[in-house]
């Protein structure tokens, strides 16, 4: 019904309007009676995982991106994810960069986005996240830096959403990955990345409550910087990687470049990145052996793609491109593995 139905007329719309229009559906929704019990009676299947001290009532997530803001994160537990991504948060409010910034490409079943860290900002989202505080899935909290903050004050940037979150999420989510926001992808030299590794470790350490800490890493490393990035994750204690980010990479795609050149820059996701995305896992697992949980990230859309990154060594999988091309049923089949 989804491919046949509901994604055509969501296809008639630009990307960007298309997922607004999801997001507030989704938002009516949860003023319709038993709505979000009668979605999960249909969608959510339990398949119970333990991993960084937490137990995932499933293993297939949602990453940020999706529900940015916090606006549904109940919502899209109930079709079907057993973990909830929001972000990612930066400490303002922020526009992100001009529209048109979403392109589709359903020939390769790719996206490519240069969003910017658009978001409502940190009072906005903690506000919503108050009303979430007693769930019965894992929500996970992705933290930022505005685009306006200089690398060299980027600390204080994560220090501020790390410190608003904490205590509203299950785990953090570090993101100095995204190709879309000028120079944030300088963060995850050893430098720059040791120093806010540092800040959050001495803050959870200050807390009574621990919370596991996620490092988002980009898919375009090389081998020398991802060695480096795994001895500061083992240095500074943090309990997962995701695998990863969007590329700038124009890989794997079938489209003509002058398609590509029209749509200028931006990350790529979705089926084109999906066999580096299992190679990195692969790679990462031998280097930083069985403790470390991964969570793979790019380009699954079938039981498949999933059984094949699990094999690779991921813990966990977050599907986004997949959820948009094959509709809310994914999460359901990629539980019955």
């Amino acid at each position: 019904m989804y491919k046949q139905l509901i994604r055509p007329v969501l296809f008639c719309f630009s990307a960007e309007t298309a997922h607004h229009l999801i997001i507030n559906c989704l938002r009516i929704s949860k003023y319709i009676p038993f709505s979000n019990a009668i979605l999960k009676s249909i969608f959510l299947r339990k398949n119970e995982y333990k991993c960084m001290g937490l137990t995932f009532p499933n293993r297939i997530g949602l990453p940020a991106g999706m529900d940015k803001n916090s606006n549904v994160p109940k919502v899209f537990n109930a079709f079907g994810f057993g973990f909830v991504e929001i972000g990612t948060v930066t400490p303002k409010p922020q526009d992100g960069n001009p529209k048109p910034r979403v392109f589709r490409i359903p020939k390769d079943k790719a996206l490519i986005n240069r969003m910017g860290i658009n978001n409502d900002g940190l009072e906005a989202v903690k506000k919503r996240l108050k009303k979430y505080q007693k769930r019965n899935f894992i929500l996970g909290g992705n933290i930022g830096k505005n685009t306006s903050t200089a690398n060299e004050d980027a600390v204080a940037d994560y220090k501020t959403v790390l410190e608003g979150l904490y205590d509203l999420v299950d785990y953090i989510v570090l993101n100095v990955s995204c190709p879309n926001v000028a120079k944030l992808c300088d963060l995850q030299n050893k430098d720059n990345l040791s120093s806010i590794l540092e800040m959050m470790c001495n803050f959870r350490n200050s807390q009574q409550n621990y919370k596991p800490f996620v490092l988002k890493i980009s898919p375009d490393l090389n081998n020398e910087q991802i060695i480096e990035t795994l001895e500061l994750v083992k240095k500074y204690q943090i309990e997962g990687i995701v695998v990863a980010n969007t590329t700038t990479k124009r890989y794997g795609l079938s489209v003509s470049n002058e398609k590509i050149e029209k749509i200028g820059n931006g990350g790529l996701s979705g089926k084109p990145i999906f066999e580096n995305a299992v190679e990195m896992i692969k790679n990462i697992r031998k280097i930083a052996g069985s403790e470390l949980t991964i969570i793979g990230s790019g380009g699954v859309f079938n039981r498949k793609d999933a059984i094949e990154m699990y094999a690779a060594g991921a813990n966990l999988i977050q599907i986004y491109t997949g959820f948009i091309y094959e509709g809310v049923i994914l999460p359901k089949k990629l539980t019955r593995i």
